[in-house]
């Protein structure tokens, strides 16, 4: 049970992470509008809205409502726990990456979505997720 209670605290934080951060964009985006800018999600917030609702629904769903999950099904809150870590990760230089923050991502101009390299880095953090997920329910580890 030790177990579960430590996945869900990481699961927890994550969740109130993205929640959080989840606030600030959309604030962002309406003060955006509200000057006639453009508005968008980034494709780095993706990754932080993909971990949230991976830890919302796949870990913290599961374990708070008891679903008896056995076998392969048991793996399940782990391997997406996993992959919302891994997310996570990669939002970091992903964000930067979307602000030209990066060492090399310096460009003049208008901002894209995605920017180039936050597109390289979103799709690798994206395939890195995927593949410890199934590194995880797979026992591969």
């Amino acid at each position: 049970m030790s177990e579960l209670g430590n996945l869900s605290t990481i699961a927890g934080i994550i969740a109130a992470f993205g929640i959080a951060m989840l606030y600030f964009r959309i604030q962002r985006e309406l003060q955006m509008d509200s000057s006639d800018e453009p508005i968008w999600i980034p494709y780095a917030e993706r990754l932080l809205i993909g971990a949230t609702l991976l830890c919302l629904v796949l870990v913290l769903l599961p374990v708070a409502s008891q679903l008896p999950l056995s076998g392969s099904l048991g793996r399940l809150p782990f391997a997406a726990a996993t992959a919302a870590l891994i997310l996570v990760i990669g939002y970091v230089p992903a964000i930067f990456a979307h602000y030209r923050l990066l060492p090399g991502t310096r460009r003049e101009g208008l901002y894209e979505n995605p920017e180039p390299a936050e597109s390289v880095i979103t799709w690798s953090t994206v395939f890195l997720a995927g593949a410890g997920f199934l590194v995880v329910m797979m026992r591969l580890w």
